[in-house]
C-alpha cells in the first residue's frame, strides 16, 4: 500500500520516513511484500496475526498459540491446531517472498523522496 495516497503527498512522505526510521529498533521487524511476489499463499488472504506466548517458570507455554484474523464482516480467533498450523505456514510463505529488512527500509526511503518531490 505504499502507492495508495492517504492524506496527501507530504503526509505519505512523513509516514514512510517514520517507518524507515523506526525499523532498526530491536522490537520492530519491517519487511515489504513486493507486488511482483503475487500471492505467496496461493490466494489473497485477510490480515492476520499469530500470537505466541512465552513459557512460564517451568518452561510450559503460558497460553496456547492463537490466530487472530480480520474479516470483512467479522473477526476470528482460533487455537485449533490445524488452523494455527495453516496460518503459521502462510506467515512463513509471505516472509520468504518479502524483501529483507535493509531492502524494505531502502524502498521506504526512496518512496518517501518521490512523494516529497510531488
Amino acid at each position: 500500500m505504499l502507492r495508495r495516497i492517504i492524506g496527501g503527498h507530504s503526509v505519505m512522505a512523513a509516514q514512510l520516513r517514520h517507518l524507515a526510521d523506526a525499523s532498526p529498533l530491536p522490537n520492530i521487524t519491517l519487511r515489504i511484500l513486493p507486488l511482483a511476489a503475487g500471492y505467496p499463499t496461493g490466494d489473497q488472504i485477510d490480515p492476520f496475526v499469530v500470537l505466541q506466548f512465552g513459557p512460564d517458570s517451568r518452561g510450559e507455554p503460558v497460553e496456547p498459540t492463537i490466530v487472530y484474523a480480520e474479516g470483512f464482516t467479522s473477526d476470528m480467533y482460533s487455537e485449533e491446531l490445524g488452523t494455527v498450523e495453516r496460518y503459521t505456514q502462510a506467515y512463513r510463505d509471505i516472509q520468504r517472498a518479502s524483501m529483507d529488512e535493509t531492502g524494505s527500509r531502502t524502498l521506504l526511503r526512496e518512496t518517501a523522496r518521490e512523494y516529497q518531490r510531488e
